[in-house]
């Protein structure tokens, strides 16, 4: 085999490889920005869970409380103005969903709790849960952004539950 002929089977496999090499380097970048936008959803959720959960004279059960909605808004944006800009684009206050849970000794397992004067809604005289499980109603959707392949969102669904310590 001559020289030239050499130079253009690797023109021809270089030609070939590069395609799969650039699809790849685009697949760990969007595999690298969904971690991120995962690892910033958990952080907002736990930042909510953890102001929520210490807040004195908060009623869980009541979606308009403004100790509530406070948290929601401190979580969401790091500040406790709800008209600025959220940390993670697109999430709105009406995407976390708070729930009350308590812990059954008899069956070792958490349950959720119902917001009535016999379970946790403190405002009406119940007695404060032991947890709060905090995550997303719907999800939060990412598209992968990779040329020429269509693919529908990935749903993200973040949640934490901690301690409650407020009253």
């Amino acid at each position: 085999m001559n020289l030239r002929s050499r130079k253009g089977t690797s023109l021809i496999e270089g030609a070939m490889f590069i395609p799969f090499v650039i699809l790849l380097l685009l697949g760990m970048m969007e595999f690298g920005r969904i971690t991120y936008t995962y690892y910033q959803l958990q952080k907002i959720m736990y930042a909510f869970a953890r102001v929520a959960g210490s807040q004195q004279n908060i009623n869980i059960c009541d979606a308009n409380n403004e100790l509530l909605t406070q948290s929601i808004s401190v979580a969401r944006t790091g500040t406790g103005d709800a008209s600025v800009e959220p940390v993670v684009l697109g999430l709105q206050a009406s995407d976390f969903r708070i729930r009350a849970e308590r812990y059954n000794p008899e069956s070792d397992s958490i349950a959720e709790c119902d917001c009535s004067s016999n379970g946790c809604d403190t405002s009406q005289g119940g007695s404060a849960p032991d947890y709060i499980f905090v995550d997303l109603a719907n999800g939060y959707p990412v598209t992968l952004r990779i040329p020429f392949i269509p693919q529908d969102p990935i749903i993200l669904r973040p949640s934490v539950r901690l301690p409650f310590g407020g009253s």
